[in-house]
């Protein structure tokens, strides 16, 4: 239940490059980067974004470090820019993965699913800071 490949879009890959939207009225490109790692049990997004008053590098890292296909929780490590909670924990439930983390001091959780069909990532940071956004593979 909980591999991170079925929690993106459909056909991701390593290597593949991504547009990161926001939605303001309408989704816009706040960003752009490259999937850096993906496999059943971590994941990784590198580039560049401006939102939120943030403008700079992005890196995204998570691992389920119990690499337990038939777990629905249990550990993780997650990394933003240069915050890593090392003691993270993720929930998996049907279609959407959910980590709970605390990066700088400040309860961060965020939960990734496929959306628009299985085209795009969508990932809804709550917590200390709150935002959609969607990684879009550019056409």
């Amino acid at each position: 239940m909980a591999n991170i490949v079925d929690y993106v879009a459909d056909g991701a890959y390593a290597g593949q490059a991504i547009e990161v939207k926001a939605k303001k009225f309408v989704w816009v490109k706040v960003g752009q980067g490259t999937v850096a790692a993906l496999s059943d049990h971590e994941v990784g997004i590198e580039g560049k974004i401006s939102i939120l008053g943030y403008s700079g590098d992005l890196k995204i890292k998570l691992n389920l470090t119990d690499q337990d296909p038939a777990a629905s929780k249990g550990p993780c490590v997650l990394q933003i820019n240069t915050l890593i909670d090392e003691n993270a924990n993720y929930e998996a439930a049907m279609n959407v993965l959910t980590v709970y983390a605390v990066l700088g001091g400040e309860q961060q959780n965020i939960s990734i699913l496929p959306c628009n069909n299985g085209e795009q990532t969508e990932c809804k940071l709550f917590g200390h800071v709150n935002q959609v956004v969607h990684l879009d593979p550019p056409n």
